[in-house]
């Protein structure tokens, strides 16, 4: 079993995923493929070209929040590490879930974005208020202009709802949120 696990920035994909750990679920996320894919030497060589040294940190691994600003203020530049990004993203992913005897939950932001729902035996989108994902955010170190600007980039969290099989609600603690996930396994398993 291949579960796709979506949701907004900031709505609690990361924690849901880890609960899903306990149960035999493999987790693969999107996220740590992209870094994967970001810091290999073609894809250096890719955005050191089109951005300059200033993408890179001294040490030439990808200077990550440069390369955040840099994306989420421009939409053509975001477009162009996408393009870059994707295409090697998908087949680490595809590296990564096959042991098909095994079952796994692939935390993928943009899964409806890049139209991978398909791709997968049901789709789960972790959902949670705007305030909530905006503290969240905020906590995390961002201004309340970057979170907007990285929230408004993706679909609306309304819509990745009307698209999921499942949806895990966590604008609670979460004890609230595995008890969620483990009632959602057991469904999986029937």
């Amino acid at each position: 079993m291949v579960i796709g696990l979506t949701g907004g920035i900031g709505c609690g994909k990361t924690a849901a995923a880890r609960f899903f750990e306990p149960s035999g679920f493999v987790v693969v996320e999107a996220d740590q493929l992209a870094r994967r894919a970001l810091g290999e030497p073609a894809s250096l060589a890719a955005i050191q070209q089109r951005w300059g040294k200033e993408c890179l940190l001294p040490n030439g691994a990808p200077n990550r929040e440069w390369i955040g600003r840099k994306v989420f203020s421009d939409a053509t530049e975001r477009t162009f590490l996408e393009s870059l990004l994707h295409p090697r993203v998908a087949k680490l992913r595809e590296e990564a879930i096959s042991d098909r005897s095994r079952s796994y939950v692939v935390e993928i932001p943009l899964l409806f974005e890049l139209g991978l729902e398909g791709a997968f035996d049901a789709v789960v989108c972790v959902a949670c208020s705007d305030d909530v994902r905006l503290k969240r955010l905020e906590n995390r170190g961002l201004s309340r202009e970057q979170a907007l600007a990285r929230i408004n980039s993706q679909m609306l969290i309304s819509e990745k709802v009307k698209k999921s099989k499942y949806v895990i609600l966590n604008d609670g603690d979460l004890d609230f949120l595995g008890a969620q996930v483990d009632r959602l396994v057991a469904t999986l398993r029937r």
